[in-house]
C-alpha cells in the first residue's frame, strides 16, 4: 500500500511540474502593446518634414477562427493549440495590431496619410494584414511568444501587387503563464513591426 501511495504522490508531483494553466479563477485582461523601437515605447516625435505624396490604407483581414477571439492561445507541442481559460486580450489582436501599425506609420515620413479601411480616408496603396499565428509556445518553461503575420502591398488603382512577405517574430515569455506570455507578445510584436516598417520603407511608391 505504501508503494501505491508513493507512486500516486510522485505522479501528482510530476503533473504539477507540467501544469501550465495555473491561473487565478477570475478573468485577467491584458493589453497587446508595441514595444519596438518605432512603437509607442520608442517615444518618436512626429515626422519633422512633409510626408510623402501617397496615402496608405491598412486592411486587416479576418484570421483563422481560432485566432479571431480574445482568449490568449498556447501550444504544448507541434500541431497543438489551446486557449487560456481565464486570460483575455482587451481587444481582438487583429484589430489591435492594425491600430498599432497605423499609429506607427503616421509618425514617419513615407506617406501623406495613413488610415485603416473604414475610417473614411483614401489612399493610393493598400496594405493587407492577415494574422497567421499568435500563441505562447509552452513546450518548455518559460516558453516563448510567437507572432506570424502575412502582408501584401497593392497599388489600388491598377490592382497590382507590389510586394508580399510573411513576418515571424518570437520573444521569451517572462514567466510560464499567461501574464508572462503577454509580456513576451509585446516584445515579439514590437520586433515584427520594426521589421515590417523597415520593409515597407523600401517598397516603391509608384
Amino acid at each position: 500500500m505504501k508503494k501505491i501511495w508513493s507512486a500516486l504522490l510522485l505522479a501528482g508531483l510530476l503533473a504539477a511540474c507540467v501544469n501550465l494553466d495555473v491561473e487565478p479563477k477570475a478573468k485577467q485582461f491584458y493589453v497587446l502593446e508595441d514595444n519596438g523601437h518605432g512603437g509607442q515605447a520608442g517615444g518618436r516625435s512626429p515626422c519633422p518634414k512633409p510626408a510623402g505624396g501617397l496615402g496608405l490604407l491598412i486592411d486587416v483581414q479576418m484570421p483563422a477562427t481560432f485566432y479571431n477571439g480574445t482568449n490568449l492561445a498556447f501550444s504544448r507541442g507541434p500541431g497543438s493549440r489551446g486557449h487560456y481559460q481565464y486570460a483575455q486580450w482587451t481587444d481582438r489582436p487583429t484589430s489591435q495590431i492594425g491600430h498599432l501599425l497605423r499609429d506607427r506609420l503616421r509618425q514617419d515620413c513615407h506617406y501623406r496619410q495613413v488610415a485603416l479601411v473604414g475610417e473614411g480616408l483614401t489612399g493610393e496603396q493598400l496594405l493587407s494584414l492577415r494574422l497567421l499565428e499568435l500563441y505562447h509556445d509552452a513546450a518548455s518553461q518559460p516558453g516563448q511568444a510567437v507572432i506570424e503575420l502575412d502582408v501584401q502591398l497593392v497599388r489600388r488603382d491598377a490592382g497590382r501587387l507590389i510586394a508580399q512577405k510573411t513576418f515571424r517574430a518570437t520573444a521569451p515569455a517572462a514567466s510560464y503563464d499567461a501574464k508572462g506570455a503577454s509580456l513576451g507578445f509585446n516584445q515579439a510584436l514590437g520586433r515584427l513591426l520594426d521589421e515590417l516598417e523597415a520593409w515597407l520603407a523600401r517598397q516603391p511608391r509608384g
